[in-house]
């Protein structure tokens, strides 16, 4: 008996502390924020250096080169973004006016009038939700820009570390290893997926070009960065083209590009994401959906951004650890392994559940023994 109240404890302990931790992570979201995304974009971009040192050049113009253009590059897109956003919010109530009637055109063929009192009080709701967006969006350049700042300094430290052997670490040690894959997984994931948000980015900035829906650009580089959220986020980059190019002609235009984004974002969100997150990062989609909600209750629109890098350093953690480690991998299991690491996965959980029966036996016992 003694034996089963100790071990609820230490269960409750543990339950206890993990809501402590992840209290903590929220309550300093503002914080991490800026130093997670610095992480991720010096793991993107660490190869770049020792790649132009390679070609002959000196040591010190790699890091400068490779600073300049992450810098210039991110510092034209938050430019662009900042300075749209500032000017749509000027222009924010001519587009709700715009829309209010372009709506009550639609529906006056119903002879209700009540019905335009309605879409007049829909519009006045929409329009702080819309100027809210707009601020969220503007709270992540800022915090994009602090990330920026960090970076100069991370990627700086990071190449004048030196090899783990000259640390005093064992290269061929269990936990070197799991380090070393998740900055290789985390650099492949961004690698791709920034080659892949940018041409739908640009796909979406060219069709609405065609359409004449204003700040197209504006839309593109959302939906570039709304790539990087699993799921949902080419839904949140549908939404605001749709209402500017309603309020600009109305139903049917926005109707073709609700079905192009669908088409572009949707197609690559369901079909080439889950297959670069199932094959080259060996993690469940469901767990990547699930952890999507976690990290941006935790982080915010960072957290959504960053769901998967931190679910790979969350399942590196628990590899590391006996209890942890088979549900580690059937977090990652993805339905797609070889019939080995399918055997390797099975053979895990098999032990788990030994481990769990023996466990059990073992308490039974000492209660009969104790009664």
């Amino acid at each position: 008996m003694n034996s089963l109240t100790g071990r609820g404890v230490i269960y409750l302990v543990a339950l206890a502390s993990i809501f402590l931790i992840l209290g903590g992570i929220r309550a300093s979201a503002t914080i991490l924020n800026p130093i997670l995304l610095a992480a991720v974009i010096t793991i993107t971009v660490l190869p770049i250096p020792s790649r132009l040192t390679k070609r002959g050049l000196p040591g010190w113009l790699s890091l400068v080169l490779s600073i300049l253009m992450v810098v210039v590059l991110l510092g034209l897109v938050i430019a662009t973004i900042f300075f749209s956003v500032a000017k749509l919010s000027t222009e924010l109530p001519i587009y709700l006016d715009e829309g209010t009637t372009q709506a009550s055109e639609d529906l006056s063929a119903s002879g209700d009038p009540t019905l335009s009192i309605e879409i007049e009080q829909t519009v006045s709701s929409i329009g702080p939700l819309v100027q809210g967006f707009l601020e969220s969006i503007l709270d992540i350049l800022v915090t994009f820009g602090l990330a920026l700042v960090i970076f100069f300094f991370m990627i700086s430290a990071a190449l004048a570390l030196p090899t783990p052997s000259r640390m005093g670490l064992d290269p061929g040690a269990s936990f070197v290893k799991r380090v070393a894959q998740l900055t290789e997984d985390v650099r492949k994931y961004m690698t791709v997926l920034t080659g892949i948000n940018l041409l739908v980015g640009l796909a979406d900035t060219i069709f609405l070009l065609i359409l004449g829906v204003d700040y197209a650009l504006l839309w593109g580089l959302l939906a570039w960065f709304m790539g990087y959220i699993p799921s949902i986020g080419f839904i949140i980059a549908l939404i605001p083209p749709v209402l500017m190019a309603y309020a600009e002609f109305g139903l049917q235009t926005a109707l073709i590009v609700a079905i192009g984004f669908i088409l572009i974002n949707g197609g690559i969100q369901n079909f080439v994401q889950p297959k670069i997150m199932g094959n080259r990062l060996k993690i469940s989609p469901l767990v990547v959906f699930v952890g999507l909600f976690i990290w941006g209750y935790l982080l915010g629109g960072i957290g959504a951004i960053l769901a998967v890098p931190m679910t790979l350093l969350v399942l590196i953690i628990m590899e590391n650890f006996e209890a942890t480690r088979p549900m580690a991998i059937l977090m990652r299991y993805t339905g797609e392994d070889k019939k080995d690491e399918r055997e390797q996965a099975a053979k895990h959980v098999k032990n788990l559940f030994e481990k769990a029966k023996d466990t059990l036996h073992a308490d039974s016992e000492s209660y009969d023994h104790l009664e």
